[in-house]
């Protein structure tokens, strides 16, 4: 009993800043949620999220986002456009819709590549303009409803494949096929 009793009084405590909490529909229990950082956990927070840095769940795990490395790129920024192919071996198999993905991962592959020759001819303005519509089209990651925008972000805050890929472009290169966790992704990096 004293441990319930620990427990409730920890979770009607107020949150640090920046935190909610909220209630997971598949486990029927709260979790917490960081907007800045995108973060979910079991566990009740116990520091704000404004210096962006992430909590652990006891058990060492990140409720719903992969860890995070540290930015050891000095600050360095880039921003993307990205467009999302999920497939069934992706760790979230369903579309930001929640509707269920049912294609291989060489389907995914194929259709990203279909993308890619659409956009390679083009260039500058008009190469942007096309993959915004695509991904508000086509991509399965919620910032289809950004046009593909991931914004800006430094080294450590997005999966190694992913990142190594948007570093390594100029600004207006349009990336080529890249595997992650996700799915099957393009990237078009924008500054």
């Amino acid at each position: 009993m004293g441990d319930n009793a620990g427990d409730a009084a920890e979770e009607d405590s107020p949150l640090p800043a920046g935190w909610e909490k909220r209630m997971s529909k598949k486990r029927n229990k709260p979790y917490y949620w960081c907007e800045a950082t995108r973060e979910s956990v079991w566990e009740v927070p116990t520091e704000s999220r404004e210096g962006g840095k992430r909590s652990r769940d006891t058990d060492g795990r990140s409720h719903h986002r992969k860890r995070q490395r540290q930015d050891d790129g000095g600050g360095e920024q880039v921003e993307a456009l990205h467009l999302l192919k999920k497939h069934t071996g992706s760790r979230r198999p369903h579309n930001y819709r929640k509707e269920p993905v049912t294609r291989s991962e060489a389907e995914a592959r194929e259709e990203i590549e279909a993308l890619r020759e659409a956009l390679i001819e083009l260039e500058g303005d008009e190469r942007r303009a096309e993959f915004e519509r695509l991904a508000l089209e086509q991509s399965e990651c919620r910032s289809a409803l950004r046009g593909g925008s991931l914004g800006s972000f430094g080294r450590g805050k997005m999966q190694r494949a992913f990142e190594a890929a948007a570093f390594a472009l100029e600004v207006g290169e349009l990336s080529g096929v890249v595997s992650t966790d996700s799915g099957i992704h393009i990237i078009l990096r924008t500054a």
